[in-house]
């Protein structure tokens, strides 16, 4: 959910004051919504949202099949009640009466958008079969939007109305674009589109549609696994199956901060997307990781894979304990990595650069053990060493380093992660890459 500035009283003069001779888009406003939340507050919030959402399960309050996204709901309940607590900044005073109009036209407005997603999932031939879940979480979601929605505008306006705020939320442009077309005035709306701030807005719609259902429907099959409800996933305590259970928990912890990444958008929270990646090149080398379009990456770079039966390359059992005990090292670096980023966990956009923790050390930890994981969970047996499987390995190597350029290539259009990247020199080996 969104919003945007309205065109009466103080809060349109203020706007028109502040950002009097200077560019909408300029840093110069400080459109960053504050600063990173602490990787230790992020997993904290992680680990309180899958504990509480693990008791409402156990004690049957829950169902983990028809209620999969409680940790999602909590998640964003946990980072909203931190950003509000320690939010410093000084919000315009409105009455009620400018609070309320506005607060009912974005009521209808995103009850609408809300609406026309859920039932695009169900209409399209592709996402209708792989949304099922999904479209229960819009579902359920748009029922409590029409309890909340409208007096959580309310709240929104009348008490965190901002400059910062109010330039972020497509509302106000999407309405200005509805409008010349009513009035046919297609050349206005044909220059539109191409400024920054309105391809802003369509482009980070594609990849919120996009990315959602991959993510909630992983939320899904996670909570599935670790509840017990996919035969033949069950846990034991020897190394390989706690390897094989954290392996679950680290995609079930991966997605659910994706999912609230891609779906969340609040004024409470400042979680907007700044800016999205506008090249086409790096959207191909990010999105062919991800479903769909990996099922045609596969036709020409099959993942290396092997059978379950695969022989290790090394007899020792002493070494292959070892190697065990350095993929769950992987595992849990990897998992801390992508939890550190709050809201910010999303492809192809900007929001908030996180630079402590393990961030302070490579501008790309998440990425470094997930390959490393990758490289020895493969290579640690004797199957994997043909040509065909080290050729394999390559590319996909390859098409991760490329999202590290391509990322970089697109942030460093900021100067905050220029001067990031000043003070963190490596991207995933310290005084090496």
């Amino acid at each position: 959910m969104g919003q945007d500035h309205g065109r009466s009283g103080v809060g349109v003069f203020a706007l028109k004051k502040a950002g009097r001779g200077r560019s909408l888009e300029s840093p110069a406003l400080g459109i960053d919504g504050g600063a990173m939340i602490h990787p230790l507050l992020c997993y904290a919030g992680i680990t309180l949202s899958f504990l509480i959402a693990w008791a409402l399960y156990r004690t049957k309050v829950l169902d983990p099949k028809a209620h999969f996204y409680a940790p999602i709901g909590l998640l964003i309940a946990f980072y909203t009640i931190h950003a509000m607590a320690t939010d410093k900044q000084v919000y315009l005073k409105r009455r009620f009466r400018q609070a309320i109009p506005k607060a009912l036209c974005k009521y209808v407005f995103w009850g609408l958008i809300i609406w026309a997603v859920l039932k695009f999932y169900g209409a399209h031939p592709l996402y209708r079969e792989a949304t099922v879940n999904t479209r229960r979480f819009f579902t359920d979601f748009l029922r409590l939007f029409l309890a909340l929605g409208f007096p959580y505008f309310i709240l929104a306006e009348k008490y965190r109305y901002s400059l910062d705020n109010a330039m972020g939320d497509p509302y106000v442009r999407v309405v200005s674009l509805l409008k010349a077309l009513w009035k046919r005035r297609f050349a206005l709306v044909r220059h539109r589109l191409l400024q920054r701030p309105y391809r802003r807005i369509y482009l980070a719609a594609l990849i919120r549609i996009h990315y959602v259902p991959i993510m909630v429907e992983q939320v899904y099959l996670g909570i599935a696994r670790m509840s017990g409800n996919v035969p033949g996933f069950e846990m034991h305590w020897n190394l390989p199956s706690v390897l094989m259970g954290l392996t679950a928990l680290a995609w079930l912890i991966d997605s659910n901060n994706a999912a609230v990444g891609y779906f969340w958008e609040s004024w409470f929270t400042k979680t907007r997307m700044r800016d999205v990646d506008p090249y086409p090149l790096h959207w191909l080398v990010v999105l062919v990781c991800y479903v769909p379009f990996i099922v045609f990456a596969v036709q020409f770079i099959p993942f290396p894979s092997l059978p379950d039966n695969s022989a290790p390359l090394l007899n020792n059992p002493g070494l292959n304990t070892a190697i065990d005990v350095v993929l769950v090292l992987f595992l849990s670096l990897y998992m801390l990595s992508g939890s550190a980023l709050s809201f910010s966990t999303s492809n192809l956009s900007y929001k908030k650069i996180q630079t402590k923790g393990l961030y302070g050390i490579v501008r790309h930890p998440a990425t470094a053990f997930k390959l490393a994981f990758f490289g020895l969970s493969f290579f640690r047996f004797r199957a994997a060493w043909t040509t065909t499987g080290a050729l394999c390995y390559a590319a996909w190597f390859t098409v991760y380093i490329l999202r590290i350029l391509a990322e970089e290539q697109f942030l460093k259009r900021f100067p905050d992660y220029r001067q990031y990247m000043k003070k963190t020199k490596y991207r995933l080996i310290p005084k090496v890459f």
